[in-house]
């Protein structure tokens, strides 16, 4: 961010000639006249209220210039309403007489007179403005260009805010009308403008209009229409470009209310949607005469079917007795055989297979009884190695029992632990508290101690003393008194220098001591000491100082909770001595844990062989588990082994079965394929004699269901058509009704709100906006460093200055 001086003398200098341009306009000069008994008098109120944000969007400052432009010859009084906050003559020293929020200013014209002035603006802006950023596609502050080598993207965002609900009555397209609430804004038109560096190049915009500025940059304007119907309350656009050495330019919004009623570029978009909502009502009417004689051409058309229909009733009950009951069920008969036949074929086939297949499964009878005898040796074995197992399990469980105490003795004596927490709580120390004094009578000094010198030597605590002894005197409380001399002795050139003083004082007050700042707003100051410092609640340490271990582990736990839910808060809860306690008090609680946890865990899982306990949970209960396994194991061999014997005999008799199965499905499948042959012949006899009778009835059943199709389709034309027609016309005058109907109220809005305050009664009044959103450069932060080094400066020369100016 730029110096704010140099920029703020600029934006001075271009409301200024805003207001200017304004009053120099053509369409201002048949302005009203007032009259005031010793001649006439034109007046045009013009009023600019600029705003500077931040790269962001955030408003920083805001302010309304007013000009009362006079023209002709005469003596005229006027009463302007006006912001009376710091309200300020532009054009001399001397003040305003103002009544009940009112500048009252008599004066005589003759020729042309400019009367200027300047106030804070604490009224209701109409945009709300917000820009987004992003480098290499990651969202990136406005700081994180700066200096940076990348794609940049930047998106602005700005809303008509000035929107509130308006019950609106418009044509509803059936010979009535219609009441909606809908939202109203102010019309309001605008630009952006920004010019990008040099440094920009592969500059794409797809809104703005794009030129060179004749300095290697690329000028670009963004236009706003911020009304609807012709555009939206809302305008989002931006720009890319590939940066080297990154900075974020300024931009600046210009924006002033308009009557669309009145402007030529809107007047005939409002007799667009006037006639649009004219032809919805058009359309309604043409639609309902040609619906009513469709209905007409359905009633004549259902008449001629009611005759058809009992002619193709007769031919259809013939055609169903032959090709409906007799044809399908010879049809059915034929295919009936033919699937009989075939599946007894695959029945034979599949009788051969298992024939083969219980032999096969004879022989590998024999071979599983051979192999039941070798498990039934190899399980015994396997038992005899699970209960070894057993036993050395129990002697681990053993030996973990001692772990903790162990490691606890140990740590006692250990140089670099007890370091650890010694320089933990030497950090504590040293850090302090909030209170402590600069120059403390006992003990060392602490960093916050000496935080609190620093402020004292800005602003000393207290009542001043800098007109006596200056034993309590700040420089910034020395500054004012040079403040207060230059602007005591009358010169324009020392009040000019008294207020660049006033700016820089008010700014370090700010910046660093939080004064004049929003609430919850810190200074830097107070970041500082809240980042080294922000005290415990007292539920949150108590019990930090007992001698009962387990309080004393319940409020370390509770301290580091508590940095833990807390450490991205803004202003910070828990500072970097608050860290420090939490870990000197949580350290000897996280070695315990982590000893007791181990010890746990580890016999956790060992375990114990209770009865029933969970094989999958303890490496004993499995091992328990295991060792009755394998027994089981050992006698099943046992079992297995004599099953085997067992199931080789019954597949011997499986097998001399099949055979006798497979003889006796050969017989029945040579049956099977005569029966299928016959069932054929009759099914292609009464198809030919169905299809004679389909013929008959396929002839009426056309004719019978043409004769639906032209009733069906009148109703259809009218149900799809006509009536979608209608529908389409009221809707069509309902949208343009409203959309015109939301135009005449927002033009409304736009000739009784259009002014920030007003004019003064019988004079002509506008109101511009313009916002000025700041860059990003890097500088501020140098010229930060050089105004805190010129503080001494200014401080040691102060007096000598006042004294010159004394002499000259």
């Amino acid at each position: 961010m730029t110096s704010r001086l140099p920029v703020r003398a600029a934006a001075l200098a271009a409301a200024t000639a805003v207001v200017g341009v304004l009053a120099a306009a053509p369409a201002l000069a048949t302005g009203p006249t007032l009259s005031s008994g010793n001649g006439d008098v034109k007046v045009v109120n013009t009023e600019t209220v600029q705003v500077y944000t931040s790269s962001t969007g955030e408003i920083q400052t805001r302010r309304v210039y007013e000009q009362l432009a006079l023209t002709g010859h005469g003596t005229v009084d006027l009463s302007n309403p006006v912001s009376t906050d710091h309200l300020r003559n532009l054009d001399g020293f001397g003040g305003f007489t103002v009544k009940d929020g009112r500048q009252i200013t008599r004066t005589t014209v003759d020729g042309d007179k400019r009367l200027r002035s300047v106030s804070n603006f604490d009224g209701k802006l109409p945009l709300d403005v917000s820009v987004a950023y992003k480098l290499d596609g990651r969202n990136v502050k406005p700081g994180d260009v700066v200096g940076k080598n990348g794609h940049l993207e930047v998106t602005y965002t700005v809303k008509n805010v000035t929107a509130r609900p308006q019950q609106l009555t418009f044509d509803d397209g059936k010979g009535g009308s219609v009441t909606k609430t809908v939202p109203v804004p102010i019309p309001i038109v605008g630009s952006l403008d920004i010019t990008a560096p040099s440094t920009f190049t592969h500059v794409q915009s797809e809104a703005a209009n794009m030129a060179g500025d004749g300095k290697g940059g690329t000028k670009m304007s963004f236009t706003m229409t911020l009304f609807p119907p012709i555009g939206t309350d809302t305008a989002v656009f931006g720009y890319s470009a590939d940066i080297t050495d990154g900075v974020v330019p300024r931009a600046e919004i210009s924006a002033l209310p308009v009557n669309p009623l009145k402007s030529p570029t809107f007047k005939s978009a409002a007799g667009s949607y006037q006639g649009g909502a004219d032809s919805g009502v058009q359309l309604t009417e043409g639609a309902g005469l040609i619906d009513s004689n469709l209905l007409k051409l359905r009633d004549g058309a259902a008449q001629l079917l009611d005759g058809i229909i009992a002619l193709r009733d007769g031919a259809q009950q013939l055609q169903a007795g032959l090709a409906g009951q007799a044809a399908p069920g010879s049809d059915k008969l034929a295919a009936g055989a033919g699937k009989l036949d075939a599946g007894l074929g695959l029945i034979n086939d599949g009788s051969k297979q298992l024939k083969a297949g219980t032999g096969k499964a004879y022989d590998g009878s024999q071979q599983l009884k051979a192999g039941t005898g070798k498990l039934d040796t190899g399980a015994g074995q396997l038992a005899d190695g699970q209960h070894a197992l057993e036993a050395g399990l129990k002697t681990l469980s053993t030996g973990v029992q001692g772990l903790p105490d162990a490691v606890t003795e140990q740590l006692k004596t250990n140089a670099d632990y007890q370091s650890a927490l010694q320089a933990l709580q030497l950090t504590v120390f040293g850090i302090g508290g909030l209170g402590d004094s600069p120059a403390p009578t006992f003990g060392s000094p602490t960093l916050l101690g000496g935080i609190n010198g620093v402020q004292y030597a800005l602003r000393a605590p207290g009542t001043t003393d800098c007109a006596t002894t200056r034993q309590n005197c700040g420089a910034l409380d020395a500054i004012d008194g040079v403040i207060a001399l230059l602007g005591s002795t009358g010169n324009p050139t020392d009040a000019a220098a008294a207020s660049s003083l006033a700016t820089v004082v008010g700014g370090l007050d700010a910046r660093l001591l939080g004064k004049g700042l929003p609430a919850g707003t810190l200074g830097g100051l107070d970041r500082i000491r809240g980042g080294l410092s922000n005290p415990f609640p007292d539920e949150v340490t108590a019990g930090v100082t007992s001698t009962n271990v387990e309080e004393q582990h319940a409020a370390a736990k509770r301290m580091a909770d508590y940095c833990a839910a807390h450490i991205a808060d803004a202003p910070h809860k828990c500072g970097v001595e608050q860290v420090a306690q939490a870990l000197r008090a949580g350290v000897p609680l996280l070695v315990d844990t982590l000893t007791n946890q181990i010890s746990d865990q580890l016999l956790a899982g060992i375990g114990t062989p209770t009865p029933g306990c969970n094989p999958k949970k303890t490496l004993r209960c499995g091992a328990a588990a295991l060792s009755d396994g394998v027994d089981q194991l050992a006698a099943g061999a046992g079992q297995l082994d004599a099953g085997a014997g067992q199931l080789s005999a019954g597949l011997g008799q499986l097998d001399a079965g099949a055979g006798k199965l497979s003889g006796g499905l050969g017989q029945a499948k040579d049956g099977s394929g005569q029966l299928a042959a016959g069932a054929q012949k009759l099914a292609v006899g009464l198809g030919q004699a169905a299809d004679g009778s389909g013929l008959l009835a396929d002839g009426l059943g056309k004719a019978a269901d043409g004769a639906p199709k032209l009733v069906d389709g009148a109703q259809q034309l009218s149900d799809k058509g006509t009536k979608k027609l209608v529908a389409a016309g009221q809707d069509t005058a309902q949208t343009y009704g409203e959309s015109y109907a939301v135009f005449k109220a927002g033009a409304e809005r736009a000739s009784t709100e259009d002014m920030a305050f007003g004019a003064p009664k019988g004079a002509m009044g506008l109101t511009a906006y313009s916002y000025v959103i700041e860059g990003e450069d890097g500088e501020a932060a140098h010229n930060w460093g050089r105004g805190i080094a010129g503080l001494g400066v200014l401080g040691a020369g102060a007096g000598a200055f006042a004294l010159r100016r004394r002499l000259a």
